[in-house]
């Protein structure tokens, strides 16, 4: 992971995503570019006669909350010792990581617990990243305060073009991890078992510990999940919406339920 791109923003999430973006950052002697969405454009009317309404936004005091917040970053930075750059760039968040990820190596997002507007809690663009990104997607819950590279990683496989796209994104990482833990719920019927998945990787040089795990249908999140913490993983890696997004949002699946319920990180690719 040579390129890390990390999302910056004022929120609760933060600072878990600087700490891990830095760990992985220094563990792969890769370079982090600080990515920050800006409000930094005029304010504008939203009167019908141009005029009579206003906005109630204080774009102003935003321009600064974000400069200063720069600033204060910036400043920890320069002792840290890893490569970095900070770039801005307007529009929507999600938006603006997936263009910038392009010639990236890994995003690093938070997670946001399915909430809008919550406070202070990390901006909801997780999912949206995930689907449109062109490299892999971190995901980070707010209570990790660290990223060890050489930890077990478990891999989530259903046979899937996304899980396979997950696993190829994620490969600097899986050579990197002590252990790599392919793992399935229910029958792998798949034209692509975790038998095929754990050849790739061997000939990658990366040795895979296969389980099936019992269990079926909404039990598969929980099931994965409770196995990644019991391998003290550092990482789950699982491809995201295998099904569409729209049924996933009205029935529940495993990459929606992950993505709000998560404990540790998430590897994600689309």
């Amino acid at each position: 992971m040579k390129t890390v791109l990390l999302h910056v923003f004022e929120d609760s999430g933060f600072e878990s995503r600087l700490q891990v973006a830095l760990d992985i950052t220094r563990g792969h002697n890769g370079h982090l570019t600080c990515v920050q969405p800006t409000t930094q454009f005029a304010p504008m009317s939203f009167g019908p006669l141009g005029g009579d309404f206003v906005t109630g936004i204080n774009f102003e005091d935003m321009d600064a909350a974000e400069r200063a917040h720069r600033e204060k970053i910036e400043q920890r930075l320069k002792d840290e010792d890893v490569s970095w750059d900070w770039q801005t760039g307007l529009g929507d968040p999600a938006t603006l990581l997936t263009e910038r990820s392009r010639l990236a190596d890994l995003v690093i997002v938070s997670q946001s617990y399915g909430k809008r507007n919550a406070g202070d809690e990390p901006l909801p663009i997780a999912g949206d990243v995930a689907i449109y990104g062109h490299c892999a997607i971190l995901v980070v819950p707010t209570e990790n305060q660290s990223f060890d590279c050489g930890a077990p990683i478990v891999v989530a496989w259903n046979g899937s073009a996304e899980a396979a796209k997950a696993v190829r994104m994620s490969l600097p990482m899986l050579q990197m991890a002590s252990d790599v833990h392919l793992v399935t719920v229910g029958d792998d019927n798949s034209d692509f078992p975790h038998t095929a998945a754990s050849t790739y990787l061997a000939r990658h040089g990366v040795p895979t510990v296969l389980h099936e795990l019992k269990g079926k249908g909404s039990e598969a999140s929980d099931i994965i999940a409770d196995f990644a913490v019991e391998q003290n993983a550092s990482a789950l890696v699982m491809g995201a919406y295998g099904h569409s997004r729209l049924r996933e949002t009205l029935f529940g699946g495993v990459t929606k339920n992950l993505l709000n319920d998560t404990r540790i990180p998430l590897i994600m690719g689309h």
